[in-house]
């Protein structure tokens, strides 16, 4: 008794296959893979998850390694890289050390510092510590910094109105500020700072000045929250911490002459001072260099997890397209007997896998949407763009296809007579 074996109806338009033309034939071939997606979409839902989810990764991770390089360039924007710092060591103290007791840097020492050196252009002395600031009935607790001249210039401070401070005012320790955008929406709102009156302490400041949005914390002050008098006013209106620290930033001629201003503050430092060993020199170009590298670590971690999910995503694609392989011996063994060649099962199974890779990309990208407006709620900054969803698709695409042409070279090299003998 002769079997007979009958096609799904998809199958029905392959049957002359040998007298078909090509662009006939590969059209018939895109309507059975259509077709076979279309009848097992759950089965399709479950092979896709994987890849979907490796999609969303992708593009979460671009957006997130834009939006770090988005901040650091804001962060960087008044950071040049011949700036230097002098900061307190805190490895280097011990433990049990008190900190009220260790030798601080003074404006007198900055003086000398810049005396002695042939590689400065500049250097202020900086301290700083938090203070209720008070306007009207408003209070708002503030970073207070105490300043010697030079630091808008070192810093690269830019003032939205009013002015800066006067040689007068350091030399007298007037009472006036210099106020972050931000602390000045907080008190003031939409009022004019410039000319209000602050409390700090028990002593009443004159605003003279207003700072530019910044967006800078890398210079170990955010510009934006602070509030910024003369070091001589602080000292006098005993508003220093006796826990703060001072730090001092300076500024060389090139970065060429990095390391030899580094090497003459430090040789200052331990002439004058009893505790200089306490005391660290370092530039902007290592703190840059911490960041990015501290950027780049992360993204490569995420990249990673990225990388995880697209193989086990790709690894389900194999399974599935091999179980299809298997359901479907009898057709592929008839498809054969009729013509069909072993090309042209490879490229129906192949485009199969592609097919599911378009499908999994063009989801993942849907969904990409809502997964990054969740991650504006968070404080991990975000960047989306167009070239990351593209990036994701064609890793969909590329993972899809490359898993999947194992099974479809498998399923092209039954014979006939074989496929036809399976149960």
């Amino acid at each position: 008794m002769v079997r007979r074996y009958l096609l799904p109806p998809q199958y029905k338009i392959m049957w002359n296959i040998k007298e078909s033309k090509r662009c006939r034939q590969l059209s018939e071939i895109f309507h059975i893979v259509t077709i076979n997606m279309i009848e097992n979409k759950f089965r399709l839902l479950l092979t896709t998850l994987g890849i979907i989810v490796g999609t969303i990764t992708i593009i979460l991770v671009i957006a997130i390694g834009k939006g770090g390089e988005q901040e650091a360039a804001k962060q960087f924007s008044n950071l040049s890289a011949d700036t230097i710092y002098v900061n307190l060591d805190y490895t280097a103290l011990g433990t049990g050390k008190d900190i009220t007791t260790v030798e601080k840097l003074t404006p007198e020492l900055m003086e000398t510092i810049m005396e002695e050196s042939t590689t400065l252009q500049g250097m202020y002395l900086r301290a700083s510590g938090f203070q209720e600031v008070t306007y009207n009935s408003k209070k708002q607790s503030a970073n207070l910094v105490g300043v010697t001249p030079g630091y808008a210039e070192i810093s690269n401070i830019s003032f939205e109105q009013g002015t800066d401070f006067g040689e007068i005012d350091f030399e007298d320790g007037e009472r006036v500020a210099v106020i972050g955008s931000k602390i000045a929406e907080k008190l003031f709102g939409t009022e004019g700072a410039v000319g209000s009156y602050i409390k700090i302490g028990d002593a009443r400041y004159q605003i003279i000045g207003l700072l530019k949005r910044s967006e800078d914390g890398l210079q170990g002050v955010d510009m934006d929250s602070s509030i910024f008098i003369p070091y001589s006013a602080m000292e006098r209106d005993e508003l220093l911490d006796p826990y703060a620290t001072t730090q001092a930033v300076g500024k060389a001629f090139s970065i060429r002459e990095i390391e030899k201003a580094k090497k003459e503050i430090m040789s200052t430092l331990n002439y004058y001072m009893t505790e200089a060993s306490v005391y660290t020199v370092s530039d902007a170009g290592t703190r840059i260099e911490a960041a990015t590298a501290s950027a780049t670590t992360m993204k490569l971690l995420l990249v990673s997890v990225a990388v995880i999910v697209f193989v086990v995503g790709g690894i389900g694609i194999m399974n599935v397209m091999f179980v299809t392989v298997k359901e479907r011996t009898k057709e592929i063994g008839i498809l054969k007997a009729l013509g069909a060649k072993g090309k042209d099962i490879l490229f129906q199974f192949l485009l199969e896998s592609f097919c599911i890779g378009v499908f999994s990309g063009v989801v993942g990208v849907a969904l990409s949407f809502p997964a990054i407006t969740l991650m504006g709620f968070t404080e991990i900054p975000v960047y989306p763009s167009w070239d990351g969803k593209v990036v994701a698709c064609l890793f969909a695409v590329a993972t899809s296809t490359l898993f999947g042409f194992y099974p479809a070279y498998k399923a092209s090299l039954l014979m006939p007579v074989q496929a036809l003998a399976e149960e």
